[in-house]
C-alpha cells in the first residue's frame, strides 16, 4: 500500500505570473502529501496563471500507473486557495475512481435473485 507520494516528480509551471520558491514548496509540498495509495502516481504538473481580475487559477494534472491520467483546475483570489481547492478536487476524484474500480470487481451475493 502506498502511504505517500514522497518521490513523486513534481513540475511547477507559471504562465503570465512568476512562480516564487515559496509557492513552489508549497505546490510541491502538497502534491506529494496526497495519501491515497490508488492509483499509483508517476509524475505531476502543476500549472499556475493569473487571469484578468486578478483571477489565480491552479491546474493540476496527475499521470498514474496504468495509463491514468486525473486533472482538475480551480480559480479563486487567492494563489494558495487556488492550490488547495484544485487538490481537494484532485483527491476526491482519485478516491472516486478507486472505488468505482473496486465496485466493479466485487463478487456476487448470496441472497440475490439468479441464486434462487
Amino acid at each position: 500500500m502506498q502511504v505517500a507520494n514522497v518521490n513523486t516528480p513534481v513540475t511547477v509551471t507559471g504562465r503570465h505570473v512568476s512562480i516564487t520558491e515559496a509557492i513552489r514548496e508549497y505546490a510541491v509540498k502538497k502534491v506529494q502529501g496526497l495519501h491515497l495509495d490508488y492509483p499509483r502516481i508517476i509524475e505531476a504538473k502543476v500549472l499556475l496563471d493569473v487571469h484578468k481580475n486578478y483571477q489565480h487559477f491552479a491546474e493540476i494534472v496527475l499521470y498514474c500507473a496504468d495509463h491514468i491520467t486525473i486533472e482538475a483546475d480551480t480559480t479563486s483570489e487567492d494563489m494558495y486557495s487556488s492550490i488547495d481547492q484544485t487538490l481537494s478536487k484532485i483527491a476526491r476524484r482519485m478516491r472516486k475512481y478507486k472505488t468505482r474500480l473496486l465496485k466493479s470487481h466485487r463478487p456476487r451475493k448470496e441472497g440475490s435473485i439468479r441464486h434462487l
